[in-house]
């Protein structure tokens, strides 16, 4: 493809996925988008880039005179948000249920960085890539600028790899999109993870003008069903299960609610403020799993939750399906991958946004799966049939 056509696909990617998100109630995430763009470069991203650069090198002599080495690594691309953080120590939570061994991690970010995660040594390139897009590509806009970046940090990469599995955790970031449209592309095979809800998600709606992925690891079969007639309906590709953990869940007297959050909304959604406003469940005990990139922001929720008379807690298991062992527990979620999740497992599940009805319509069968702007009302409705 022509660079003009790939800045058309990038462009109407962030584009569908932005309206998508709008369409909900009250969410701050203009807010958010406008607050991000305006912090200047901080004293910790002008270090993030020093390291970067000798990171980058480290990286480039590994690839091009110990190609024996990488052949036996697994390269996965990836950035804080993708891991848990447990004493201090970052932990991956998207491959780990495929592997945990012979990886290579590179953290894409260009402000974050990482040293170690598994406890295995992570490689920053973002660092290279934003001091490259303020110094190259000058007849470029902003977007493509960091397109180009990233293409020449990650060519200069690949083409020292000849069948490498490259592992990307969502296709639709630059990062990744400039491997899908690598001229190197072929030296690699290209493996995407799932690691939020595909279904109905914007940029997985449209067919892809060229091939994603070689592999795909997915949660369940009606995602396969759904790649196969969207994303990829112009390509052919093989697809795999990511398996969820086998746990032993028993029955515990009350209501039991966990509510997954949701960054776009800076807190708790509307709907289950107004929830917790009017609970007369004296037996109501609320689990708060927070987004990851909310993780650090939990005295904000204290302080919210403070305003309602009610017994909660906070998850913070690397994964919830491990760390929760209650068969009755309801999920709640403005639109969390969670709620995708829980329905696998066997949870009554809500979502509580429209974002969320979109997103799920597929699974709402107002049996286990419920679209609600009322808690108090569904949540009645479900206890009666239970």
């Amino acid at each position: 493809m022509e660079l003009f056509e790939i800045e058309k696909y990038i462009r109407e990617l962030q584009r569908d996925e932005l309206s998508f998100k709008n369409q909900s109630i009250n969410s701050d995430e203009k807010f958010i988008l406008k607050k991000r763009k305006n912090v200047a470069v901080s004293f910790g991203i002008a270090w993030h880039i020093i390291l970067s650069l000798l990171d980058y090198f480290k990286l480039l002599s590994l690839v091009t005179f110990r190609k024996k080495v990488v052949s036996n690594k697994r390269i996965v691309f990836t950035a804080k948000n993708f891991c848990t953080e447990s004493e201090g120590k970052l932990q991956d939570r998207i491959v780990k249920p495929l592997f945990t061994e012979n990886i290579l991690f590179i953290n894409q970010s260009k402000e974050i960085h990482l040293t170690r995660i598994n406890d295995q040594r992570v490689y920053n390139i973002g660092g290279v890539v934003k001091l490259i897009s303020h110094i190259a590509f000058r007849r470029e806009n902003r977007l493509m600028r960091l397109f180009r970046s990233y293409s020449f940090v990650n060519d200069s990469i690949i083409r020292y790899l000849k069948g490498s599995e490259l592992y990307i955790l969502w296709f639709y970031d630059l990062n990744s999109l400039s491997l899908i449209f690598s001229k190197y592309r072929n030296n690699v095979r290209l493996i995407e993870v799932q690691h939020g809800s595909i279904i109905n998600y914007p940029p997985y709606i449209k067919p892809a003008p060229v091939k994603i992925a070689d592999i795909f690891y997915v949660k369940n079969q009606p995602t396969i069903d759904y790649l196969k007639t969207h994303l990829c309906s112009n390509f052919t590709a093989e697809y795999r299960l990511i398996p969820y953990p086998k746990i032993e869940r028993k029955f515990v007297p009350g209501l039991h609610i966990f509510y997954a959050s949701t960054v776009e909304f800076n807190g708790l959604h509307p709907v289950f403020k107004d929830f917790l406003k009017r609970n007369t469940f004296d037996d109501l005990h609320v689990i708060i799993r927070l987004h990851p990139r909310e993780r650090d922001k939990e005295s904000n929720f204290i302080s919210e939750l403070a305003s309602y008379n009610i017994k909660y807690e906070f998850d913070h298991s690397q994964n919830w399906l491990e760390g929760n062992t209650i068969s009755n527990m309801i999920v709640i979620s403005p639109w969390s991958s969670s709620l995708e999740d829980a329905f696998d497992n066997g949870f009554i599940t809500i979502t509580i946004d429209p974002v969320g009805r979109e997103r799920y319509k597929q699974f709402i069968d107002n049996e286990r799966f419920f679209y609600s702007d009322n808690l108090v009302d569904t949540i009645q409705l479900i206890k009666k049939n239970i």
